[in-house]
């Protein structure tokens, strides 16, 4: 008999087995009858004048196999008995078991979850502060997770904290000088300058490559500017004025009509004589540049 102790808070509980022993001293005989059988009938052919012998031969073999089946369940069905109990007595130990350890597992997890979500909200939160005292955005953090293990060293994430926040201040002190040189060249090229700082600020554009579209907007503009001067000096040498009408020297077609108009200033009385498209576009340039334009009667 083996006994084999399992413990429980302590105590010991013993489980004892005996190996089964079948006892079949007669094995060694059987066999051997079955072997001379077996070779005796090898080469045995059934005739009619033998098919009594080999109906008589065949059915004592059989009632033989049925007997040493029927014994074999037999036996193997008392030894599995005491084994199918057993194995049903500790099926329903570990079942229980599991049930008890499942749930703790559960309660420890969510503990572990827990806390582990208060130690995130608590480095965040450090994140934050720090960021804020800095003058960056938090936002712009890269987190890294081991930050938020329970074995985490506080003064590595201290240091990998300000690794990054250092970064960030050199970034922004450079994209403040930027925008400087920005506004600067806006202002020499006379450009609105709010559109390329957008530009620079978002991120997707070096200093370099933003100058340069601003020095090529600039020619651009500068070249439609002359473009647009040369067709309208063009036009005005096409026009001649016949009677206060416009007429196209090439065509012949009246196009417009000639207007006047007086400026009164502190060194004389000056007469203005231009197409009423250049008298419009005159009014537009005297309002935008917000100068005072009103309408005066001649004393009578």
């Amino acid at each position: 008999m083996e006994e084999k102790m399992i413990t429980l808070d302590g105590q010991n509980y013993g489980i004892a087995f005996t190996t089964a022993k079948i006892d079949f001293p007669e094995y060694a005989d059987l066999k051997s009858n079955v072997n001379r059988l077996s070779e005796e009938y090898s080469q045995f052919k059934v005739t009619p004048e033998n098919m009594k012998e080999a109906k008589l031969t065949r059915a004592k073999l059989n009632k033989l196999k049925k007997a040493l089946n029927d014994r074999k369940i037999s036996i193997v069905k008392s030894i599995d008995e005491p084994v199918n109990n057993f194995k049903s007595q500790i099926k329903g130990l570990t079942k229980e078991i599991d049930k008890t350890s499942t749930n703790i597992g559960a309660q420890i997890k969510n503990y572990e979850d827990h806390a582990k979500e208060m130690r995130e909200q608590l480095i965040m939160s450090d994140v934050a502060k720090r960021c804020q005292a800095a003058g960056v955005e938090a936002n712009k953090i890269e987190v890294n997770p081991k930050w938020f293990n329970k074995t985490a060293s506080y003064a590595v994430f201290e240091k990998e904290v300000q690794t990054q926040i250092d970064v960030l201040l050199r970034e922004k002190e450079e994209l403040a000088e930027n925008v400087k040189v920005i506004i600067a060249r806006a202002k020499e090229l006379g450009l609105p300058q709010q559109h390329w700082v957008q530009m620079l600020m978002t991120g997707n554009s070096k200093l370099s490559d933003v100058l340069s579209q601003m020095s090529s907007y600039a020619e651009d503009i500068k070249a439609e500017t002359e473009r647009n001067e040369r067709a309208k000096k063009e036009q005005r040498e096409k026009l001649v004025n016949q009677n206060g009408k416009a007429i196209d020297k090439t065509t012949g077609e009246i196009v417009d009509s000639f207007q006047e108009a007086f400026l009164i200033t502190d060194k004389g009385k000056f007469k203005l004589t231009a197409t009423s498209h250049q008298f419009k576009q005159l009014s537009r340039f005297i309002k935008t540049a917000g100068i005072k334009c009103e309408q005066v009667r001649d004393a009578q």
